[in-house]
């Protein structure tokens, strides 16, 4: 079963009020966002909750680096703002940024790419923080009901310390397979992986394994100047782009497995859903 939806923004909410889709995707927590959309979150039941930043202390919003002693704290803390959302949004999947291999990370860039400020872990430290990060969410969501997918997301690959092995496409497959959580493949960050380590993004993806890919965020990465950012474009707007989509939904497509399909660019919002929708429909009527 192939779902279509998209990410809920500032941006974009006006339009998203007026589509029909099957789930919308938050991933801005803070209060002041719930109550300036809650009409809109009450439109759709199904929800999905995408974890990257926790307005923890006071303005400033917290990375959730899942290999840093400071996020193993926040999730242990039952009061946290991340299972506050939880009880707010009440979504159907949750998912998190697999991330770093660096405890204290700094951004640069124009995509706000993060760099290493501390030691780089090895991997098998990354593995183990990362896991037991994984670990204590699950086992806390599941103190408070949730019995949904725990997704995590693949990131993309820049040579800055931040990103080793976590981007490798055996890494988040091990990490998936060990911690009993699905992926959230984000198609940008996948080509800006797959064109740092020589890899087709195509063959990048069947390594980490379709089985195991639960929710897809439809988007491209910029190309310009000869530089890879993760500046969310259209997807087809890079044929390679378009490539993995297609990929991936024709795998799905001829099984039972549930594959979400999210829009998270606020660019051609209705044309993209537009594509997708055409897309979900050839693959069934074959």
């Amino acid at each position: 079963m192939i779902s279509i939806g998209a990410t809920l923004s500032h941006k974009n909410k006006g339009e998203i009020a007026g589509l029909n889709l099957d789930f919308i995707e938050v991933k801005n927590l803070e209060l002041e966002f719930f109550e300036s959309t809650a009409d809109i979150l009450n439109r759709f039941p199904s929800k999905s909750m995408h974890v990257q930043y926790l307005p923890s202390f006071g303005q400033r919003l917290t990375t959730l680096n899942l290999v840093s002693r400071e996020t193993l704290e926040i999730i242990k803390d039952e009061s946290s703002v991340l299972y506050q959302s939880y009880l707010f949004l009440k979504p159907r999947i949750i998912s998190f940024h697999l991330c770093f291999s660096s405890e204290e990370v700094g951004t640069e860039g124009i995509d706000n790419h993060n760099f290493a400020m501390g030691r780089v872990l090895s991997r098998d430290e990354t593995f183990e923080r990362i896991s037991l990060s994984l670990s204590t969410i699950s086992d806390q969501f599941r103190k408070i009901g949730y019995e949904g997918k725990i997704l995590i997301e693949n990131l993309d690959y820049h040579p800055t310390g931040a990103y080793e092995h976590i981007c490798e496409p055996g890494f988040i497959s091990e990490t998936a397979k060990h911690t009993g959580c699905l992926v959230l493949l984000d198609v940008a960050h996948t080509i800006i992986s797959s064109h740092y380590f020589g890899i087709h993004a195509v063959d990048f993806v069947k390594a980490i394994g379709t089985d195991s890919i639960y929710e897809v965020h439809v988007n491209s990465p910029l190309y310009e100047g000869g530089e890879w950012y993760d500046i969310n474009k259209p997807f087809y707007r890079l044929p390679e782009a378009e490539e993995l989509v297609r990929f991936i939904v024709g795998q799905k497509a001829s099984g039972e497995d549930k594959l979400l399909l999210n829009v998270e660019c606020d660019e051609e919002i209705y044309e993209q859903l537009r594509d997708l929708e055409e897309l979900r429909h050839s693959l069934i009527a074959d």
